[in-house]
């Protein structure tokens, strides 16, 4: 294979451990709404995700060592190393979310949809990376809901379930922010932090 190829099939690993996350994030709040039946598919999710990790890992090593790109290629090459990383994080909170069983706050269902637009501006700045920089509006509004939560939380306490998944729902956001911030790099090569 020639590099272009080895890049784009690359590419196409990184998108699909994008849907595996994405689909993970919607399904922990289906499982936070009372649906049991859905951790059994976000565990599956879970170990997809570590193998795709691995792999794209790899993949990354053997376009490295066998076409040494640079520039563009390069950025993107390590950048999806990190994107693999982080994406696989997102997906063992989502799992970690699922299995709590307590009663969740309304307020912090507020961030289901403003994630799920994450992820999807996220697929928007591969073709157009000014998208990117709306994550940052997003994610504000992911800790405006995680601190309302935490605040009912404090007149009211009544499990630490609930503490750790609104605490992992803000950090879901803030990794977002980082892949947006990472792939900004690998297109344009800029450092920008996304926050």
């Amino acid at each position: 294979m020639k590099v272009v190829e080895e890049l784009e099939s690359l590419k196409s690993e990184i998108l699909e451990m994008h849907k595996v996350a994405k689909e993970s994030v919607r399904l922990c709040f289906i499982a936070m709404r009372g649906r049991r039946d859905v951790v059994k598919e976000i565990s599956k999710l879970e170990e997809k995700s570590d193998k795709m990790e691995a792999d794209i890992h790899d993949h990354c090593a053997r376009i490295l060592i066998r076409f040494h790109p640079f520039a563009r290629d390069f950025r993107f090459t390590m950048s999806a190393i990190r994107m693999s990383s982080a994406y696989e994080r997102i997906v063992d909170l989502a799992q970690e979310i699922a299995i709590y069983e307590c009663k969740f706050r309304e307020k912090i269902f507020e961030a289901e949809s403003v994630l799920l637009k994450m992820f999807d501006l996220i697929l928007e700045g591969y073709s157009d990376s000014k998208k990117l920089f709306e994550l940052s509006k997003l994610d504000d509004l992911v800790d405006k809901a995680y601190i309302e939560a935490m605040e009912e939380i404090e007149s009211s306490f009544e499990s630490v379930d609930e503490i750790l998944a609104i605490r992992h729902i803000e950090r879901i956001g803030d990794i977002l922010c980082k892949i947006g911030a990472r792939l900004l790099y690998a297109i344009e090569g800029n450092w920008v932090w996304i926050k």
